[in-house]
């Protein structure tokens, strides 16, 4: 099938001089910026094929002129009257990198990496906005498709209309949002909560698609995701639903927060307050979020190996230091322990919101977690908390081949008091056919994949802290196996552990503060983006660019604002149609 070569876009100029890696376009004197894409239309050997090319570094240049501060110089003499005779020598010498090819194979297209460059002075054009968003929508289907929406692919200062998704089997292998302060990354957390709310609604009543649900315990700092930052919010997504899809799709509460009564009337209808016992709280829960010294640690674990889930209880009982503890020891691990006895969210006694969150994340949920009055130490020992719970109840089912083998793992893995109340309850989420010891149990990975956010992430996840016994760590090198995946958010890269960053497989690079964080993206990135340099420097909110190891291309991304994508698709939760999917959950 021939390439309809109008509908690339705006003839522009042609290939110079150049390899598979980086070329020279001479080009129309037009009005380019550093990002723009082009594509090169080739047919070497009777093969076509369509190059993407990447604009890095401008040049102007002037045909036939060695010295242009001459013409420059006489310009100031002579005038008008001289440039409109050399106009027409007015030309652009564009350097950047080649992306890549797509190719057509039995009609359907593919994209490679540039193992090959195009024709000689092969033509090359320039996506127009109307024109071309179809055509590159096909060619690029492989490294833009998914189901959760990110934004619409950046040309320059445009956009095609080309929605860039991730697919939800990679969710798994570790996702992370990077950028400064205003760079947009709550506007881009509520763009990613709504995709997943989206691709869970296109999937009830559908019994043929083979989507698993999504869960997120989606971690808000500053308390905007409910509400908004500015006119909608998850808040108005869930108001505008009917009732039969609100109960499938969310259930009958999203929003986590530490003081119900302080939280607005129309949100609390669907709120929960966060209460978690001692009792549920295990060492290495501790140990993932601050450091211990060895003396320290042997001796938690040592009360904990004799006094199990009243291991807290305990210590904070005693007056002195045990024979063979060196002195000093005990009132240093209460210190750390102090952080239980002050705050409000961990009690010795209390009506636990782990059943709440077990329930909802193994039903396919989203629940926004307000932590704007925590603090960071609390807000931490939450997010570990959860994820070892998660991890540890799935770790439970894999490791058996009956119901009655889950239940012996599960209490030999979790605290015994948390299990036995959700122990029917994990039974009828994990076994086939019933809830009877003799079933056999379901493989995690047909599980609702469960995304769990870490936020301010470089205070948990840093070398020192990565040297011990993190939760985290775990399950950046596991979590595939049990259908977990980390959604790490952070201002800085620089200062993450390699454990994490190596594991992870999505990167989602918005403006960064610094050369220093610009240079550690760039070397973190899944695909190769060196010389990218000068595009971090001048993007702007809600700009970023998208790098997956399962891809080949890096992809500029403009995120729209939450209330633009809300105020679209709006009329779609007022009376979902059954197995129904929006235009970018291909």
């Amino acid at each position: 099938m021939v390439l309809d070569r109008d509908k690339l876009g705006e003839l522009y100029g042609k290939v110079g001089m150049g390899n598979q890696t980086m070329l020279g376009i001479m080009g129309r004197n037009r009005d380019i910026s550093v990002g723009e894409i082009f594509v090169i239309y080739s047919q070497r050997d009777g093969t076509e094929r369509v190059f993407f090319f990447r604009v890095l570094g401008l040049e102007n240049y002037l045909r036939h002129v060695d010295d242009i501060g001459g013409v420059a110089g006489t310009l100031m003499v002579e005038g008008d009257a001289y440039l409109s005779g050399i106009e027409r020598n007015m030309l652009l010498s564009v350097n950047g990198k080649m992306l890549g090819y797509a190719q057509q194979t039995n009609g359907k297209w593919t994209f490679m990496s540039p193992r090959r460059l195009p024709d000689h002075l092969a033509s090359v054009y320039r996506p127009m906005p109307g024109i071309s968003d179809e055509q590159i929508r096909t060619m690029l289907a492989t490294q833009t498709d998914g189901h959760i929406y990110i934004g619409d692919l950046q040309v320059g200062e445009d956009t095609l209309d080309v929605p860039v998704l991730i697919p939800s089997e990679f969710l798994p292998m570790h996702v992370g949002i990077f950028g400064s302060t205003g760079s947009g990354k709550s506007n881009l957390m509520m763009v990613l909560i709504k995709s997943i709310i989206d691709s869970n609604m296109g999937l009830t009543g559908v019994s043929d698609d083979k989507r698993l649900t999504l869960s997120a315990f989606c971690i808000d700092p500053h308390d905007e995701f409910a509400k908004g930052v500015d006119k909608y919010g998850i808040q108005s997504i869930v108001e505008t639903m009917d009732d039969k899809t609100r109960k499938e799709v969310v259930g009958d509460f999203y929003y986590l927060t530490t003081h119900k009564k302080a939280t607005p009337r129309e949100v609390k209808r669907y709120a929960r307050e966060i209460r978690v016992q001692w009792n549920e709280i295990q060492p290495r829960d501790l140990y993932s979020i601050m450091e211990f010294t060895p003396q320290m640690s042997s001796f938690i674990d040592t009360q904990y190996s004799q006094h199990r889930e009243d291991w807290i209880e305990n210590i904070l009982d005693m007056t002195d230091d045990p024979a063979g503890t060196p002195s000093g020891t005990l009132n240093a691990v209460k210190r750390r322990l102090g952080l239980l006895e002050r705050s409000p969210i961990f009690e010795k006694r209390c009506s636990s919101i782990l059943d709440d969150i077990f329930h909802a994340m193994e039903s396919g949920r989203i629940l926004v977690v307000n932590t704007s009055l925590m603090s960071d130490m609390e807000q931490f020992l939450l997010t570990t908390i959860v994820t070892r719970t998660l991890s540890d109840m799935r770790r439970a089912l894999k490791s058996s081949g009956t119901l009655g083998d889950f239940e012996r793992q599960g209490y030999m893995r979790l605290p015994s008091q948390f299990f036995s109340r959700v122990k029917t309850q994990a039974k009828s989420f994990y076994g086939i056919g019933g809830i009877t010891d003799d079933l056999p149990v379901r493989d995690p990975r047909n599980l609702p994949v469960i995304l769990v956010t870490v936020e301010e992430a470089p205070s948990i996840l840093n070398p020192e802290l990565m040297r011990g016994q993190s939760v985290f760590k775990d399950i950046s090198r596991q979590g595939r196996k049990f259908n977990i995946g980390l959604l790490v958010v952070s201002q800085q890269v620089s200062v993450l552990d390699n454990v994490i960053l190596s594991q992870m497989n999505t990167e989602i690079n918005l403006r960064l503060g610094n050369e220093r964080e610009i240079r550690a993206c760039i070397e973190n990135a899944s695909v190769n983006i060196s010389g990218f340099e000068n595009e971090f420097r001048v993007m702007s909110r809600g700009e970023c660019i998208v790098t997956a190891s399962y891809r080949e291309l890096p992809l500029s991304v403009r995120i729209p604002l939450f209330d633009s994508v809300f105020e679209k698709d709006m009329n779609d939760y007022k009376g979902k149609k059954t197995g129904s999917t929006k235009k970018h959950e291909l």
